[in-house]
């Protein structure tokens, strides 16, 4: 079969199997010849199109992937190919660019953008941008806008390597922008489109241009002009979607331009069509969003001398009036979720109240007064929508007096005829609730959110949530396990829970997710309720068994239902902790039979049920000792989640679970010791393991450690070796500056700081401390190194005075003379005392207080 059968062949659903498998078999067997023969197909305009745009389909996906790790392997692949095949793939490719195919062209463009990516930022293709600059000069408008195209998509890919350090030489931005600006000034509107598409990306790559006020200048104005380009409607969307990026690019250089772009994004928003005044409303959204991170970097002393320019508190006076008028706006009642201009609207007030606290809200009050009761719906709903949507941000002290004065009128509008106005004054309560709990009259609102709980789904469930926030508002937990006797929602407990009860067995409760709401409620009221209500509990845990014994008849692939369930029954255990005994066998159970039907909708595959899995750590915890009975069931399930890798999340979960069971069974988890390490140890040795899960597993051995005690001396060696591993993991061998890498590397240091605690712990409770002696120094060179190292979070300190005072209270003054002049001992010190955390700071205290303790002994 040749190539050009075989790709075709990949849209036969009778062959494309075979096809798949002998391309794959290809592609292994020879990477040169595989990325050559493609390109050839790709450039040979005697083949089909769709055989040359399937490979360049199979080119771009073979020089780039989703996933870090494979990504990596691609390029390096690439790179390692001969110079010659690289350039014959290069030529071919670029040759196919202009062809009269569009298809076949962007197929092209997406190819030299991969390969670009790669060999732009180390100076390897000099020739590509110059080849697609002479094309954007073209007479034929099509190879100009194919051109561009390509121009897009290697902008998005170069944005790309420079968040991931590597810069991205001037001269090639410069150029680069060059070209799409030209183009954005093209006659063509299809031209203009695609310049506009590709200077979305390229204006990321062009501070320096930026830092000059004359090129600046010029941008702005070829930008302004693209925005009122009113012949193409397609152009100015894309115009202003650039103006979000430079807002979100270049805040800082904007206030010169705010004369003009102020009454262009105004003008655009009042009277051009809704899809082009989203985007001239997003602009001004993404304003508040970069006030608020200016106003968080300048609380948090981490400005570096940057301010906020105050555009939004400048513009008050005119954006607020016209963000009230453009609420007004709904099509109709019905509330199909689509986004439409009003909502935008909504989001972008909200944001604007986030950023002027007090300042918005008598100008949006007299809208609001002016609007309540207007005979029209729409205004009515836009006026208790304008009042919802200022809720964050201002203080409750500005807030109280209004609340006070308009609850009677609120509580009204429960029972306004417009289903859209109840809708959104439940709503408006909620928003109440969450952020002025304080000011929201309880005992009044409270029976009339359980009664307003029959309206029609979509209201009922915004009262849900309602209640939801009111729950969430109470005091909650005092301390581990310790809950308040009483709170403000204690006396309506069982009313609630019955009316929520009511919501979920509704027959349309399946319309709007109501019974999805109603459930979370539940949960939510069960966790946050004062001890006074534990008494009702127990019955309300049979209750809710009940439910998942009826839900079985409807399973759907993800057990959506099931899950809700476990989810109030989890809260449930929780709260009722040794008394949830008698119900226990019941409840691990139906958590086990949730698993096995996940299992059988998923077609037998090995996987775990979430929300299951969270119910049976509750119950471990809740029960402690007596969990053992039931491991024996379990533990096949804690196996398949700790094998299963693939699934990231249920995996960590899984991972974290093994503390859980440590917790509970204490020294008898030893009988699963093997079966878990051995898991564990395969996980951190497998690449294709999430690190996520692997930075789980360091605390994971700390649990084993202290759970098993003395038992652990089997165990000592090999996880010693593996934390040593983990442990020599540095920032440099991560992309500069990658924030998710810094989040990755303190959350795996605080793992493995954790281990060495636990171990400690479980060998000295055993009188068997002195098998860790050899590896004290270790463990000390590694908090030596964590003080080196800028990027080191407050928990990892934390956990690394913690583990630096446990060895020293171990091994006494032995240790504490040998280190009492290290320079890191002052460094973690020094740290601490930065820090606000109070916690940090006594641990330092301690940590100095050990030194001094067994220094003079």
């Amino acid at each position: 079969m040749s190539l050009t059968e075989l790709l075709l062949a990949t849209q036969d659903p009778s062959k494309n199997q075979a096809a798949e498998a002998q391309l794959r078999q290809a592609e292994s067997a020879s990477a040169e010849q595989y990325f050559t023969a493609l390109a050839q197909e790709l450039a040979n305009n005697e083949k089909p199109v769709i055989a040359r745009q399937l490979a360049g389909l199979l080119l771009k996906n073979s020089l780039a992937a989703k996933d870090v790790t494979r990504d990596r392997e691609l390029k390096g692949r690439w790179a390692a190919l001969p110079p010659n095949s690289r350039n014959l793939v290069k030529e071919a490719t670029a040759s196919a660019l202009i062809n009269p195919q569009i298809d076949v062209g962007k197929a092209a463009a997406q190819v030299l953008a991969k390969i670009g990516a790669i060999e732009i930022p180390p100076g390897e293709w000099p020739g590509l941008v110059p080849l697609l600059l002479q094309h954007v000069t073209n007479s034929d408008a099509r190879a100009r806008q194919i051109s561009l195209t390509c121009l897009g998509y290697l902008c998005e890919d170069l944005v790309l390597v420079q968040e991931d350090g590597n810069g991205i030489n001037d001269e090639i931005s410069n150029n680069i922008l060059t070209a799409v600006v030209q183009g954005m000034r093209d006659a063509e509107a299809a031209t203009k489109l695609e310049a506009t598409k590709a200077f979305y990306h390229a204006v990321v790559l062009a501070q320096k241009n930026f830092r000059s006020e004359n090129e600046r200048n010029f941008i702005m104005t070829v930008v302004n002009e693209i925005c009122r380009f009113t012949a193409a409607p397609e152009v100015q969307i894309a115009g202003f979607e650039c103006l979000v990026q430079i807002a979100t690019e270049y805040y800082d250089f904007l206030l010169p331009y705010m004369n003009s772009l102020g009454p262009l994004t105004w003008e655009t928003i009042k009277n051009s069509a809704e899809k082009v005044a989203i985007p001239a409303m997003e602009f001004w959204s993404t304003l508040c969003d970069e006030e608020l991170f200016l106003m968080d970097l300048v609380q948090s002393g981490q400005a570096n001398g940057r301010q906020p320019l105050n555009l939004i508190q400048q513009a008050l006076n005119f954006l607020v009036p016209l963000l009230t008028e453009t609420l007004t706006k709904q099509s109709a009642e019905d509330d199909d979720d689509t986004w439409n201009l009003a909502m935008a609207a909504g989001t972008c007030l909200g944001l604007v109240a986030q950023v002027s606290g007090d300042g918005c809200v008598d100008i949006v009050l007299q809208f609001v007064q002016n609007n309540f009761q207007n005979p029209d719906w729409k205004f009515r709903e836009a006026a208790l929508l304008a009042y919802g949507s200022i809720m964050e941000g201002p203080s409750s002290e500005k807030m109280r007096p209004m609340v006070e004065s308009s609850f009677t009128f609120m509580v009204q509008a429960l029972n306004d005829p417009s289903v859209a106005v109840r809708d959104t004054i439940a709503w408006t309560l909620g928003r109440i609730a969450q952020f002025h709990p304080g000011i929201v009259p309880v005992k009044q609102l409270m029976p009339l959110l359980c009664e307003k709980l029959r309206d029609v789904p979509r209201v009922s469930a915004n009262i849900c949530w309602n209640v939801q926030v009111l729950a969430e508002a109470q005091p909650g937990a005092v301390g581990q396990g310790q809950f308040p006797d009483t709170t403000a929602l204690s006396e309506f407990f069982t009313t609630i829970a019955q009316a929520l009860l009511g919501v979920v067995s509704r027959p349309d409760a399946d319309d709007r997710q109501l019974r999805m709401a109603g459930y979370n409620a539940l949960s939510i009221v069960v966790s946050k309720a004062g001890n006074d209500c534990l008494g009702h509990m127990q019955a309300l845990t049979q209750e809710m068994l009940n439910h998942l014994q009826a839900s079985f008849k409807n399973v759907d692939r993800e057990c959506e239902l099931q899950g809700f369930i476990c989810g109030v029954l989890t809260s449930l255990v929780t709260r009722l902790r040794q008394q949830v005994m008698p119900a226990a066998d019941k409840i691990m159970q139906e958590a086990l039979k949730v698993i096995v039907a996940y299992q059988q909708v998923r077609g037998g595959a090995q996987v775990l049920q979430e929300e299951a899995l969270l119910l049976v750590a509750a119950l471990a915890n809740a029960v402690g000792p007596q969990f053992e009975r039931f491991m024996p069931h379990f533990a096949p399930h804690l196996k398949i989640g700790l094998e299963n890798f693939e699934e990231i999340q249920v995996c960590f979960m899984t991972t974290g679970i093994v503390g859980d069971l440590c917790r509970a069974l204490e020294g008898k988890i030893i009988t699963y010791c093997d079966t878990i390490l051995q898991i564990l140890y395969g996980n951190l040795q497998n690449a294709a393991v999430d690190r996520k899960i692997k930075a789980a597993i360091m605390t994971c051995f700390g649990d084993i450690a202290l759970a098993v005690s003395g038992e652990f001396e089997k165990y000592l060696a090999p996880v010693v070796q593996m934390l040593r591993e983990a442990s020599s993991t540095k920032l440099a061998d991560g992309p500069a500056g990658n924030e998710d890498w810094i989040d990755y590397l303190n959350s795996l240091r605080e793992g493995v700081l954790e281990a060495y605690t636990g171990i400690v712990h479980g060998l000295k409770d055993s009188g068997k401390l002195h098998l860790f002696k050899e590896h004290v120094n270790a463990v000390l060179l590694f908090v030596k190194d964590i003080t080196e190292d800028n990027t080191a979070s407050e928990a990892v300190i934390k956990a690394a005075i913690g583990v630096v005072g446990d060895l020293i209270m171990s091994f006494q003054a032995e240790l504490a003379v040998h280190i009492q002049q290290a320079p890191f001992l002052g460094q973690l010190v020094i740290f601490a005392a930065k820090s606000t955390d109070q916690g940090l700071r006594q641990n330092a205290q301690w940590l100095q207080g050990m030194l001094q303790k067994f220094q003079g002994a």
